[in-house]
């Protein structure tokens, strides 16, 4: 089986990963990230409560920090695109449930439609 990094973000910490497997004749491509320092950077502005009242004063209330690879699960197994607006009540669901660490509040937004 040969495995090659196709590509590295050193600004995200992503690595885009060729695997071919000769015996079944098979490729996959792989993404991987360590989201840990995401997931810290979401957390502390999620307990910064300024953070949160002086975004919504200005509109721009700064919901979730996603990792690129946390949006690609979201695709993969729960059949959420992040950046579909007909997605966007599922998708505050994932957030406030499943992917809550990447919230950037403690509060909980849910759209209407």
């Amino acid at each position: 089986m040969t495995k090659r990094l196709l590509d590295f973000n050193p600004v995200s910490g992503e690595k885009v990963w060729f695997q071919y497997d000769q015996s079944i004749d098979s490729m996959t491509i792989t993404h991987e990230q360590d989201v840990s320092k995401h997931l810290d950077l979401a957390h502390e502005m999620a307990v910064d409560q300024n953070y949160t009242a002086n975004g919504m004063k200005r509109d721009m209330w700064h919901y979730a920090h996603v990792p690129n690879t946390t949006v690609l699960k979201m695709l993969q197994e729960d059949g959420v695109d992040l950046f579909n607006k007909d997605h966007q009540k599922r998708a505050f669901e994932l957030l406030n449930t499943k992917y809550k660490r990447c919230k950037t509040t403690e509060k909980t937004h849910v759209p209407r439609r």
